[in-house]
């Protein structure tokens, strides 16, 4: 981590600026908040992806509890995102938190951001050079591509050498997949091994495709079903459009579902991943300690200073200067 970053926030350079131009180009008196979270996952339906299970990782594995040790060094990505939506165009502010767990500390970064995103040229035209006002035809594309490229930077920068970064989401998350691949060859080249975890799945790749699975409803069911608590299964070889990922199911508890766990196929078979990968990861779902809450304890950490950062922001104080009225869908219950 850049000692730029390390244990501090970082804002966006056009932030404030950002907000002065909102405050005199939108005054509308009608619109709605949420915060969201980035990652979509892509259910794939195409006959044209490959899926296979890895040479050695065919069965079933135990987890040893005698193997289960805390990190010498261990790091996670998440954010936290605020939209607001108004009849000129869309407010939105990321928070990214980055945290670096070194044995029993963890050390924190965070880097903010703020745009308005417009189709509307009478809107842009009213923005000064230094802020952040973007027009787009495809707001939907133009949001995508600036998270990409906001995330990109601050991991070059808060993401540490020779570590194991735990990332919530999909890798194959629709428009955003092609930047998860760019982050990822950007984490590689500094040794920074990155593992997703998708804790809810709609996806059949497996059921579909393998006669073991075609009886169950859903990927997640089958490895529910046919996993014990401590196991993880088979690993599977995923690709498709020449993008590939290895991944497997594990049942941290037992009446929960399983997580799946997603790694880059090509560092995953030439062993960049240690032996005791699985360990490491149970060792994280145990220490979070909680069943309703189910994701390792360093990415819950980093959740949880994304969401106090966001909190920071005052964000919401500075609405009723931007001319926004508050009515507030609050879907995931962060203010």
């Amino acid at each position: 981590m850049e000692n730029d970053f390390k244990g501090r926030i970082i804002y966006s350079e056009n932030y404030q600026s950002t907000i002065d131009s909102i405050k005199i180009i939108n005054k509308s008196d009608s619109n709605n908040a949420s915060v969201i979270k980035h990652n979509r996952e892509f259910i794939d339906s195409s006959i044209n992806s490959d899926i296979c299970i890895i040479k050695g990782y065919e069965k079933n594995t135990k987890i040893k509890r005698e193997n289960l040790v805390a990190p010498d060094l261990l790091s996670a990505y998440d954010e936290s995102i605020l939209e607001l939506n108004s009849l000129e165009g869309k407010v939105r502010c990321i928070a990214h938190s980055s945290v670096i767990q070194i044995n029993n500390e963890y050390v924190p970064a965070g880097y903010v951001s703020l745009k308005f995103f417009t189709k509307s040229n009478l809107i842009s035209a009213k923005a000064t050079d230094l802020s952040d006002i973007i027009k787009s035809n495809d707001i939907a594309k133009s949001i995508t591509d600036e998270y990409i490229k906001e995330r990109k930077y601050f991991l070059s920068k808060a993401a540490p050498n020779d570590s194991l970064m735990f990332i919530d989401g999909p890798m194959f998350s629709g428009a955003a997949t092609n930047g998860n691949f760019i982050l990822i060859n950007e984490l590689l080249s500094k040794n920074c091994r990155p593992i997703f975890f998708v804790k809810n799945s709609e996806s059949t790749i497996i059921t579909e495709r393998f006669g073991f699975a075609k009886e169950y409803n859903s990927d997640l069911h089958w490895a529910y079903s046919n996993l014990e608590v401590g196991e993880v299964s088979p690993v599977f070889a995923y690709t498709i459009e020449g993008r590939s990922k290895a991944m497997c199911f594990m049942k941290v508890f037992d009446k929960r579902s399983p997580v799946r766990i997603e790694f880059p196929l090509k560092e995953f078979e030439e062993n960049w991943y240690n032996d005791d990968v699985f360990d490491q990861i149970f060792y994280q779902f145990l220490a979070n300690g909680s069943a309703n809450n189910m994701q390792p304890r360093i990415i819950q950490i980093s959740e949880m200073y994304a969401r106090e950062i966001l909190k920071s922001t005052n964000l919401y104080k500075e609405i009723n200067k931007m001319g926004l009225t508050k009515n507030m869908n609050e879907e995931r219950g962060m203010f």
